[in-house]
């Protein structure tokens, strides 16, 4: 199956990205390297039996929305995120951009591209920040 996941080189994402080349999909992932690392894919770069595609792109970018569309996954994993509440209270305008426009982004993409399903993760703690 064809898959892309956003945010795949953060720590969840690029577990996520893991299990599902060992499960032999083909993977893309999207991510802007902001708080994740290349170091997070090392193996899974260094295997070459994997189908693996890493593109470092900002979900706010309309680059995104056409790379979805070109690669036309089945199923799209959407773990692209700004989700340290310190910064969204800092910089409210920014975590929305971030968090809105690249998620409708990701969500057109998907559309266009006729992905079957989205999966949006998230947290309580990055939607109601520490009590």
């Amino acid at each position: 199956m064809k898959t892309l996941v956003t945010g795949g080189a953060g720590f969840i994402g690029s577990t996520l990205v893991d299990r599902l080349l060992a499960e032999g999909h083909a993977v893309d992932v999207v991510d802007d390297l902001s708080s994740g690392s290349l170091a997070n894919l090392a193996d899974a770069r260094a295997d070459r039996d994997h189908d693996l595609r890493v593109h470092q792109l900002d979900i706010r970018s309309p680059e995104v929305v056409e790379l979805i569309k070109r690669r036309a996954p089945e199923v799209v994993f959407h773990l692209a995120a700004q989700a340290d509440v310190r910064v969204s209270v800092a910089r409210p305008a920014f975590d929305a951009e971030v968090n809105l426009v690249g998620s409708l982004n990701v969500f057109e993409g998907a559309r266009a591209g006729g992905a079957r399903k989205v999966v949006f993760a998230s947290s309580g703690g990055t939607i109601y920040g520490d009590p």
